[in-house]
């Protein structure tokens, strides 16, 4: 008598700490983040540390130029990039 569960095929693609290939985007933002903010500010409740870490992602996005951007800021590849369809 058969259970009724099928089994779907998996691959398994390893991912390496640190490694900024396997996900580059991420690794490029939370390297400065926990080295420009999070390392610097010993926190003395949640609430300051949500607000430090708001400024820095507002600074990230409208001041730091990511040479794969062309050098430009995130917002402004953002802008630039096509839109997609939702």
């Amino acid at each position: 008598m058969g259970t009724g569960l099928t089994t779907i095929p998996e691959t398994i693609t390893p991912s390496y700490v640190g490694e900024p290939q396997c996900n580059g985007v991420a690794e490029r933002f939370m390297r400065p983040l926990k080295e420009q903010c999070v390392s610097l500010h010993p926190f003395e409740s949640l609430e300051q540390a949500r607000a430090l870490i708001a400024e820095f992602i507002e600074r990230y996005n409208t001041q730091w130029l990511i040479e794969r951007l062309g050098h430009r800021t995130p917002a402004q590849g953002r802008a630039a990039a096509p839109s997609r369809a939702a």
